[in-house]
């Protein structure tokens, strides 16, 4: 039977496919970035330019196999070890016990599980025994939980009390084989709950951000550009004299127009800042695509509790701020006295026992029982609590022993029998239990839950007149409240019927017996998060479980709340049917309600109850008019939150979630970027996750810093090969059409190297700011910022080459060179094509317009640290510029020679001593420098009687001279040597040198004071006035100067809001 399940169904397993070295290999290089990267090299390769072909062929490869091999396919592996489960398991197979791996187990199997920190094997419903079980890693809830059986009883269900989870660890199994539980197996495989968990590793919730959405316009200009530009290559403006030199000139300009590095750059920032999120901030990131989208966000959404709220955890136990701090008894439909009691925050054993006393000595005894039972706390069997932190808390102060089925107070002459548990159904909102006194034989039910639904299920005669007053007082100072009802049931119930009892009577004809009361302390850190977002410009909302009260209350103290204005509470009034909605001030008791509508009311913040938000979530005309306002959603369930953030979401803001796990995670997965505070390994299910000090809300300021500097990276790269593609191809067009000319053949490893890699990876190093500024940075590829920081300095930089050219062309000493026609030149010769004066002028043009904007988009601004902070890519600015004035302004050398600029023929011979350079060359370095000056002499050769089918050009064999014989100009005269240059040569005369330097400086200078004084300057700030007002008319200028409604956060670019960006599954 088991083996014709398991055809049926399969084995227990999770398969993640991991594809072999091979055949990883071969899937990354199908890509047809590599495939488009190949046909170049090729080209390269077998024309003439094998250094670039070669240059190419190791970047394709190294990147393909690093991607691969140290990126692609480790994480596959990482996946698959998470899917993989080797263990074995104990089960019942006809009729006998016998231990299988877990694989083979099917559907059905009975299952004896095994303890001591083993993983479960399948999804599985406990019918034997009971379980402690660690869920963090499916849930997010960080306590260890409770597994009990389902119970025999005619309206038993299976819930979640009941199943046990694939993956989860088993800290305690306590059962009838052999002291251990049995569970019957329900799911296994890829169908399990970690089934599910690894598909969304697999298959995570991907954003739309608007950058990325921008990015295929972007390309479809370039493409429009690019198009333009072939024309002009293949149109009689230009003439290669080759086919296969024009199809590379088209091959490259497709290169140029969309270099593959301009994605990867974005994915660079994005991977810098990750490890910087890891390594500085403690600040897990799953998916470093949201960390950009994490600098837009403009609306925080909060969990209270274990969030703003105390974390405190040891071990096991993980307490969420809120420790027993008293009970008021009920009695006769009257409060009694209120019973303080002292914190235990040591464990210390003489509190312990203080706290004991006062229980057995001044709390009545129905409320003494229900501390005692009504919980789902259990015992490891070393005496470990375990449990919601909650009840952990309460059971502490109590002091009773808790056995198997039995509860003992400390001194032992109390004890009661654990009849039945009813578990905390979310939509009762209550949970309880079913006790037997051991002395009197009396039947007991405690119910415990909200101090709203305690009353609601209550009998009303047995609520105190003050109920309300005194419940809504101890919220208000911030107290978490939870009422206890009881009632007494016939002694002489059988255990079948009280099985067989719904839960419906159980909750029926009860009695308050009192109140419970914890307190809720806040994070130190807390109002200083806080505090720093709305410096920011960022809206925070709180999102709770809890009482109204208790969220204004802490609101008010972290300053979510605004302490200077009123806030007003809206709930549906009670048997209004849920239609009517009523605003009431929480601070006036038994205040007249509220028209949040009238001018009085106009600068009041706003809370809701569940009943309430339902409600306009269902009436939108009622939740536009004030939704700016709303900043405290109280007795929200999972979906509720959910739909909150959704809501948000809808009205195009980018909205952020922090919460602690469990009941947060669906909305960390809505959120644009949710921020997990947990160490479990669900925090898998959210973008980010992090349990430093704490789990300090300030981790959130340290994401959104780090998201804003970030995204302005992201920005800069983009803008820069940007720049790269327009001024690149601009400025080769130019020469092109001028006469076929080139730029020297390490002018192209520079650029791409040194430039395009080292340089654009000192981009990503710079830190964020140390605060947050009042406003966000752009995320439009398009938007007016952006395009103006791509235009101003493409054309800065085009009008410094023509005015440079122009100079060049007045100068007496100039002589135009073409060198398919003057010197008649092969076009397979490209890379010599550079030696000529025009040329070097756009070579070091074209690198200091790169490196200039690669530096300006550097700047600091208001979202990262001033740029001298980043001392690598100052080092590589001060090295770029000192090496293009160095050739610039210096006499001709070796190293003139390598990128042809005051270069001659005596030093271009020189250069062939640097080996390794000159290996790497393919013909122009240890050759002959092909100046201006070879037309002279191939003219002279002419006249003279060269009548070889062959142009004459100069060989290094001969020293780059002549034949013998030739009457030629000698090589010592001015009109071939001149400004101390020996030999053909592109030698610029000394005072040229320093008129183009200055006109170069003033292009440097130029740019850095448009960024500093236009793009980061007043100009720009007055823009953002100018939006900012904007935005108060359209959205409205609600509670001016709190930081809570959202007109205030405006963008570096654009308006407040993203519409296009949304979540897609």
């Amino acid at each position: 039977e088991a083996e014709e399940t398991m055809a049926t169904c399969g084995k227990n397993e999770i398969n993640v496919y991991v594809p072999g070295i091979l055949e990883s290999l071969v899937h990354e290089f199908s890509d047809f970035t590599y495939v488009f990267n190949s046909i170049g090299t090729w080209s390269y390769m077998v024309y003439s330019s094998w250094n670039i072909g070669i240059f190419w062929l190791l970047l394709t490869l190294s990147s393909g196999i690093f991607r691969s091999l140290f990126i692609v396919r480790p994480n596959q592996k990482k996946i698959r070890e998470l899917a993989q489960l080797h263990t074995e398991c104990k089960v019942l197979r006809d009729g006998a016990w016998t231990t299988i791996p877990a694989a083979d187990l099917v559907l059905g199997d009975v299952v004896c599980v095994e303890d001591g920190s083993s993983k479960l094997p399948c999804d599985g419903v406990v019918i034997e025994g009971s379980l402690v079980v660690n869920e963090s890693m499916l849930t997010g809830e960080p306590m260890p939980i409770q597994k009990m059986p389902v119970e025999h009883s005619q309206h038993a269900t299976i819930t979640k009390k009941n199943i046990a989870y694939a993956g989860t660890t088993c800290l305690q199994s306590t059962g009838p084989q052999d002291g251990k539980a049995l569970l019957v197996a329900t799911a296994v495989g890829a169908l399990t709950t970690r089934g599910q968990l690894v598909r969304m590793v697999l298959f995570p919730t991907s954003v739309r951000f608007k950058y990325n959405d921008q990015l295929p316009l972007v390309y479809m200009i370039l493409c429009a550009y690019m198009v333009l530009l072939c024309a002009i290559y293949l149109s009689p403006l230009v003439n290669l004299h080759s086919w296969i030199a024009s199809y590379l000139m088209v091959l490259n300009t497709i290169a140029m127009c969309l270099s593959p590095m301009l994605p990867v750059s974005m994915v660079m920032g994005q991977s810098v800042t990750a490890r910087r999120l890891e390594k500085e901030h403690k600040i897990g990131c799953l998916q470093p695509g949201r960390i950009p989208i994490a600098g837009k966000i403009s609306t925080m959404v909060f969990d209270k509790t274990g969030t703003i709220t105390k974390a405190i955890g040891h071990e096991l136990v993980i307490a969420d701020g809120m420790d027993f701090d008293a009970v008021i008894s009920v009695q006769d439909a009257r409060f009694g006295e209120r019973i303080q009691f002292e914190p235990d925050e040591g464990d210390d054993e003489a509190v312990a026992a203080e706290n004991a006393e006062v229980v057995r000595a001044r709390v009545p005894a129905g409320l003494r029982h229900a501390l005692a039972s009504c919980h789902t706390v259990t015992t490891l069997r070393d005496g470990t609590l375990v449990g919601n932190q909650v009840e952990v808390s309460m059971v502490k102060i109590a002091g009773w022993t808790i056995g198997e089925t039995s509860l003992t107070s400390p001194s032992g002459d109390e004890s009661l029998e654990v009849v039945k548990k009813l578990d905390f159904d979310h939509h009762r909102m209550t949970s309880g239990v079913v006790v037997r006194c051991a002395q009197t034989q009396e039947l007991k039910v405690y119910i415990k839950g909200s101090y709203e639904k305690v009353e609601a299920i209550a009998d009303a005669g047995s609520v105190p007149v003050d109920y309300d007053a005194v419940t809504q007082r101890c919220a208000k100072d911030g107290y978490y409240v939870l009422g206890i009802a009881h009632k007494s049931l016939p002694h002489n119930l059988t255990p079948q019927q009280l099985a067989d009892m719904s839960r419906d009577s159980l909750e029926s004809g009860l009695s308050v017996c009192g109140l419970l009361l914890f307190r809720n302390e806040m994070k130190k850190d807390s109002p200083d998060a806080i505090r720093e977002l709305r410096k920011g410009s960022i809206r925070s909302v709180i999102c709770t479980g809890d009482n109204a009260l208790t969220g204004i209350s802490i609101g008010r103290q972290c300053g979510i709340v605004a302490q200077k204005f009123r806030i007003l509470l809206g709930d549906v009034a009670k048997g209004s049917g849920g239609g009517q909605l009523q605003w009431r001030d929480p601070d006036v008791d038994g205040g007249d309600a509220c028209d949040v509508h009238a001018l009085a009311f106009a600068d009041c913040q706003l809370a809701v109850t569940q009943s309430a938000w339902r409600h306009l979530h269902g009436n939108a005309a009622e939740l536009e008019d004030i939704w700016t306002r709303l900043v405290v959603f109280a007795r929200m369930k999972p979906e509720d939150k959910i739909n909150v953030v959704k809501f948000f979401q809808s009205q195009n803001l980018v909205v952020g979630m922090c919460g602690d796990g469990g009941n947060d995670c669906g909305g960390l997965r809505a959120a644009h970027a949710g921020l997990a505070l947990s160490d479990a390994e669900a925090s898998m299910v959210s973008p980010f996750a992090t349990g430093r000090d704490g789990k300090s809300l300030l981790t959130v300021v340290d994401l959104i810093r780090e998201g804003r500097a970030c995204l302005a990276t992201n920005l800069a790269t983009f803008q820069y090969f940007i720049v790269y593609a327009f001024t690149l191809t601009t400025i080769r067009t130019m020469g092109v059409i001028h006469g076929a000319l080139s730029l020297g053949e390490y002018m192209w490893l520079t650029m791409d190297v040194g430039i395009g890699i080292v340089m654009v990876w000192t981009m990503t190093q710079s830190k964020p700011t140390k605060e947050l500024c009042s406003y966000r940075p752009t995320a439009t590829l398009l938007g007016l910022r952006t395009i103006a920081g791509i235009v101003f300095p493409y054309i800065t930089a085009i009008l410094a080459v023509v005015v440079a050219e122009a100079m060049l062309w007045s100068q007496p000493w100039y002589e135009q060179l073409k060198p398919l026609d003057d010197i008649h030149l092969l076009p397979s010769q490209w890379m010599l094509r550079g030696d000529n004066y025009d040329s070097a002028i756009g070579m070091i043009a074209l690198i200091l317009a790169l490196v200039n904007t690669a530096y300006v988009n550097t700047y600091g601004g208001r979202f990262r640290q001033n740029i001298l902070w980043n001392w690598k890519i100052n080092l590589v600015y001060a090295v770029f510029l000192f090496a293009l004035f160095w050739l610039l302004l210096t006499p001709a050398s070796e190293f003139n020679c390598i990128y042809r600029v005051n270069c001659d023929t005596k030093h271009s011979l020189q250069a062939g001593d640097l080996t390794v350079l000159a290996a790497f060359s393919a013909g122009g370095i240890g050759g002959c420098f092909l100046g201006p000056q070879v037309k002279i002499w191939q003219e002279e050769m002419t006249q003279a009687g060269w009548n070889k089918t062959e142009y004459w050009l100069p060989e290094p064999a001969t020293d780059c001279l002549p034949p013998l014989g030739m009457h030629t100009t000698p090589v010592e005269s001015p009109e071939i040597s001149n400004f101390g240059c020996v030999g053909p040569n592109n030698c610029y005369a000394p005072g040229f040198r320093w008129q183009v330097a200055i006109v170069f400086v003033a292009y440097i200078l130029i740019n850095h004071w448009f960024v500093k004084f236009v793009l980061q300057g007043p100009i720009s700030a007055t823009l953002r006035r100018r939006q900012k007002r904007g935005d108060r008319a359209l959205f409205g200028e609600t509670i001016e100067g709190s930081g809570q409604n959202f007109s205030e956060g405006v963008d570096d670019d654009e308006t407040a809001s993203d519409p296009d960006l949304q979540i897609r599954i």
